[in-house]
């Protein structure tokens, strides 16, 4: 999904390839084949198609139980949703999807770009096979009872969307998960505005109904008249159901900070000093802070990268492992020392 995690995971991949001789000669070849294997970020995928595709979703919580922060890089974009499509539709036979989060850690709202709202779409069908397209409308409430009914819900932890949209129907309220915000546990029906103007009886109960319970809806009814008189004997049931559905609320763990070795902390250092340079000025200067400090005692040519090799880089600027193949020759390529590889 983003530029520095295909290179993360481009570089973990090659990283395993120099414990695996086999492993290295079997790339090597497929790079000579009709469709090589690439790795490419959401930007870059258009026109190239596989027989299998595996796709990291990147987004997902900070810490393991934290809410997943409603940001998603290119997908909020306006044109967010074709890059989405293009990418979905890449692979001919099989696709495999990793994500840290669930298709229910993402909440839309009635503002919610629609790049996002497919992405959602997608993480569901990828997980069950459909998707419910739940629409939130960011309407009012038809009537102050639905406010009522809320503002209890609201004070045994319950969050509340009104007139959610499914399937052609609205729903008057729609009951979210505290556990999982993006997922609803209950519909509850209200005899309020959208009971009075649906068209026949037919159409107002069993059928509706029917079709919001097949797609997995959890429906429940409250009359007015019953709510006035005992609104306790009405909440109490919902409240109860409620319970046995909901998610448990995860707290957050945080991540433990590692300690960085040298070799790390000088590469950490070169980073934070180099974000300004040229290409040219940043090889450079990464080979004299970095790796000829790794490198003491070793042959120009043989460390890695090399001094040719690093002039290569300057000229062509290869930005993938098949342009780094295409475009630096192999006598450079060959000459260094590839147990000095990290």
């Amino acid at each position: 999904m983003s530029v520095s995690q295909r290179d993360q995971i481009e570089k973990a991949f090659e990283d395993i390839q120099k414990q695996d001789i086999a492993l290295q000669n079997a790339v090597d070849k497929n790079l000579d084949s009709e469709d090589p294997l690439f790795f490419k970020n959401l930007e870059n995928v258009q026109g190239d198609e596989r027989d299998v595709i595996y796709i990291s979703c990147t987004y997902g919580p900070q810490e393991y139980g934290a809410p997943v922060h409603q940001r998603f890089g290119p997908i909020n974009r306006d044109n967010g949703w074709r890059r989405l499509n293009v990418l979905f539709t890449r692979s001919k036979k099989r696709m495999h999807v990793f994500s840290s989060m669930q298709h229910t850690d993402i909440v839309p709202s009635a503002n919610t770009k629609e790049g996002v709202v497919a992405f959602r779409n997608f993480l569901e069908y990828a997980v069950t096979g459909r998707t419910s397209h739940p629409k939130i409308t960011g309407n009012d409430a038809d009537s102050d009872f639905e406010i009522d009914v809320a503002s209890a819900l609201y004070k045994h932890g319950y969050e509340c969307e009104f007139q959610v949209g499914a399937a052609g129907y609205f729903i008057d309220l729609a009951v979210r998960d505290p556990g999982s915000p993006g997922r609803f546990l209950m519909g509850i029906e209200c005899d309020g505005a959208t009971y009075h103007s649906a068209k026949s009886v037919r159409d107002r109960d069993r059928l509706r109904q029917e079709i919001l319970e097949n797609m997995d809806w959890k429906i429940s009814r409250i009359w007015s008249t019953d709510w006035f008189s005992n609104p306790e004997s009405q909440l109490n049931p919902i409240i109860e159901e409620l319970n046995s559905l909901r998610s448990e609320v995860i707290e957050p763990i945080p991540i433990e900070e590692t300690s960085l070795n040298e070799s790390e902390q000088r590469t950490l250092a070169f980073l934070d000093e180099g974000k300004d340079l040229t290409v040219e000025q940043a090889l450079k200067h990464f080979d004299h802070q970095v790796i000829s400090a790794e490198s003491k005692g070793i042959d120009t040519d043989k460390k890695l990268p090399s001094t040719s090799m690093i002039d290569a880089l300057i000229e062509f600027q290869p930005t993938t492992r098949s342009e780094f193949t295409e475009m630096i020759p192999q006598y450079i390529r060959t000459k260094v020392d590839p147990s000095k590889g990290k």
